[in-house]
């Protein structure tokens, strides 16, 4: 095991460690706060947005960080996660039409199944369908909900959706709006799998809009997904 690879593991110790030790000090309810129906309308009044972070993946074999920028438009995103050190690149793109990708040797598929392909092509599963809402600290549209926790100040802490356990903290004041900074991703049936995002910087400039226009916005969206190779975008 090489020296990095060895960091990041226990780095990812680490991680989880604190994680369990914030959640051991939460106080959680499955009562949901009073004024929930509006925190969520308040919520959903975000559909632009860009955000900064860093994004840990660990797996059964492998384990990696990525820098990650995502920049929401509406119902079109952008999508950027860049290894260290010259490792490689991401590009996702979406626009609410079928799942397209396409792999750096030029391969190209079709699907409506955005996390599906990801897992075929990156040997990752990343929950793609339901971030858009668990980013902003919702439950995802369309998607049972199996578990849901709130903290002592009525802060959503916990989920279980579509076989994904969601933890979210460190709510902080971004734009007149409390949001989630700290995130972990896992599975019950990939129990190797940990996936932490930590968010370092929220842009909600132009990002909000009318509830009435926001409740034609509210189905479930499928992506379009570009992968783009390094040297593919050195020469573009």
């Amino acid at each position: 095991m090489s020296g990095n690879a060895l960091a990041f593991r226990c780095l990812l110790v680490l991680l989880s460690i604190m994680q369990l030790s914030c959640s051991a000090l939460i106080k959680e309810t499955a009562k949901a706060p009073a004024n929930w129906q509006e925190i969520m309308q308040h919520r959903k009044q975000i559909v632009s947005w860009k955000i900064q972070g860093k994004l840990g993946i660990q797996t059964e074999d492998n384990g990696g960080s990525l820098e990650l920028f995502w920049n929401q438009q509406a119902d079109t995103y952008q999508i950027r996660m860049i290894a260290p050190m010259g490792q490689g690149a991401v590009f996702i793109k979406g626009s609410g039409q079928r799942v397209y990708v396409k792999t750096a040797d030029g391969k190209e598929q079709y699907s409506n199944d955005a996390e599906a392909l990801l897992a075929s092509d990156l040997g990752v599963s990343i929950p793609l369908a339901g971030l858009r809402d668990w980013l902003r600290g919702l439950p995802a549209r369309g998607q049972p909900i199996l578990v849901q926790r709130w903290d002592d100040k009525g802060q959503l802490v916990k989920l279980v959706q579509g076989n994904w356990q969601i933890e979210m903290s460190a709510y902080r004041k971004v734009a007149g709006h409390t949001l989630p900074h700290n995130f972990y991703f896992g599975r019950d049936d990939r129990p190797e799998l940990s996936i932490h995002l930590v968010v370092r910087h929220w842009d909600l400039t132009g990002g909000t809009i009318d509830p009435e226009r926001q409740a034609h916005r509210d189905e479930p969206r499928k992506v379009n997904l570009e992968i783009i190779s390094p040297e593919k975008q050195i020469r573009s």
